[in-house]
């Protein structure tokens, strides 16, 4: 003998457990991207003041520092991969660390300083407002 069997009157419940499950489950994701976005950029700084200072360092320019034409190209192609990077500063130190105030010479070495800012796009992380990246690269003058 077979017997029907009722439907149960559960069907909501899992439709209420996958709406708050999914929305925890976004929430990390999207927290995810934006960690992924911020490395991306942090790294991009960093990568950017190295590519500069080896630029400059081999050809500092003769007005200021940073000033040739491929250092100022080199800086331009950084500023299309890192969103947000801001003009580097230069620096020009001796041997022993002391600032130069005079031109620099060869042996002398530059210091570059790459800034961008970061805006998290989640909410939350937005709340704790945009996030600055610097990130400083030396390399000898030739």
């Amino acid at each position: 003998m077979i017997r029907a069997v009722a439907p149960r009157p559960d069907g909501g419940q899992a439709l209420v457990e996958f709406s708050l499950g999914i929305l925890v489950f976004l929430m990390v994701f999207v927290g995810m991207i934006d960690l992924a976005r911020g490395v991306f950029v942090f790294n991009g700084v960093s990568e950017a003041a190295r590519e500069i200072a080896r630029e400059t360092s081999v050809h500092p320019g003769t007005g200021a520092l940073g000033s040739s034409p491929q250092s100022t190209s080199v800086y331009q192609t950084q500023r299309l991969l890192v969103p947000g990077l801001a003009a580097p500063t230069y620096t020009c130190y001796d041997i022993a660390g002391a600032l130069q105030t005079d031109a620099c010479q060869p042996g002398d070495w530059v210091r570059v300083t790459a800034t961008s800012t970061f805006r998290p796009s989640m909410p939350l992380l937005a709340m704790l407002g945009p996030f600055t990246f610097s990130s400083s690269s030396s390399a000898e003058i030739q």
